[in-house]
């Protein structure tokens, strides 16, 4: 090995390489901490992607939407009701039917159960697009109870799980506006509208667009130029008492709101 100034060529390379290395890693941590500054910069620049981000990970604001609930069908099995309610649930949406004929198998035993321990609850149909208007809302009414307080009926309407009986939007709104004035003539008012805002534009007839709504918006809170009483924000939840995930939703009111609605549904 060759030497120089009784050091070793090999030594001083080595050191050299040494310091390439330092200088490197602080160039790429230089720049990720300016990629990460300015990707925080632009996110906070736009409020509806902060509000995007913060609805995913932590739910809605709770000062705003201090009223939670959830929504439950048979897919959630035997649930215990106490430890929902304990957990700070005040309502709960609860599928009754679907299409002309079905009746979901827990429907009567999660009503009482959930109305026992004190939370409001509603009924809601899954709509599909295979079975007459009609039809469908004389399986809802059939199914969906009249006692007081209650929540409004729902009718759950979008393509995930749906048939494909119909050929065309068409068909499908003029179905729907008929389940949707069945229902209005047999209660006094029409079912709430369970969407997201693109299903609302394609699916909805222009007859109902104006109506009132339960939102389905994983990503930020829904437009201001709907109507929405009901805002779904999660669909992979936890709550005691339920084993698996369950939608989560909020009240679109303070306390105060949500006290006159249940003034008014407990009124004759």
């Amino acid at each position: 090995m060759t030497r120089v100034a009784g050091r070793s060529l090999s030594s001083g390379s080595g050191a050299v390489q040494r310091k390439r290395s330092h200088a490197l890693f602080r160039w790429i941590a230089g720049g990720a901490a300016v990629v990460l500054a300015g990707a925080a910069a632009w996110v906070l620049a736009q409020p509806e992607r902060w509000d995007g981000w913060r609805t995913f990970w932590v739910g809605p604001d709770r000062e705003r939407f201090p009223v939670h609930g959830i929504d439950v069908s048979h897919h959630q099995g035997p649930i215990d009701w106490a430890r929902v309610k304990a957990s700070g649930q005040a309502f709960a949406f609860i599928k009754a039917t679907e299409g002309a004929d079905f009746r979901d198998t827990r429907f009567g035993d999660n009503w009482r159960r959930a109305r026992a321990e004190g939370l409001i609850t509603g009924a809601y149909h899954y709509f599909t697009f295979c079975s007459p208007g009609v039809a469908q809302a004389e399986n809802f009414l059939a199914v969906a109870p009249r006692e007081r307080p209650v929540l409004p009926l729902a009718v759950d309407v979008e393509f995930t799980g749906n048939c494909v009986g119909w050929e065309s939007v068409a068909q499908i709104r003029d179905e729907l506006l008929a389940f949707m004035e069945h229902v209005r003539a047999h209660v006094g008012a029409a079912p709430l509208l369970y969407t997201t805002e693109e299903v609302r534009l394609e699916l909805v007839p222009p007859e109902l667009r104006e109506h009132s709504y339960w939102v389905r918006s994983l990503w930020g809170e829904p437009s201001a130029t709907i109507d929405w009483h009901f805002w779904q924000y999660s669909d992979t939840g936890s709550v005691p008492g339920i084993r698996g995930e369950v939608d989560l939703n909020v009240f679109s009111g303070a306390p105060g709101v949500w006290q006159s609605l249940l003034d008014a549904a407990r009124a004759p």
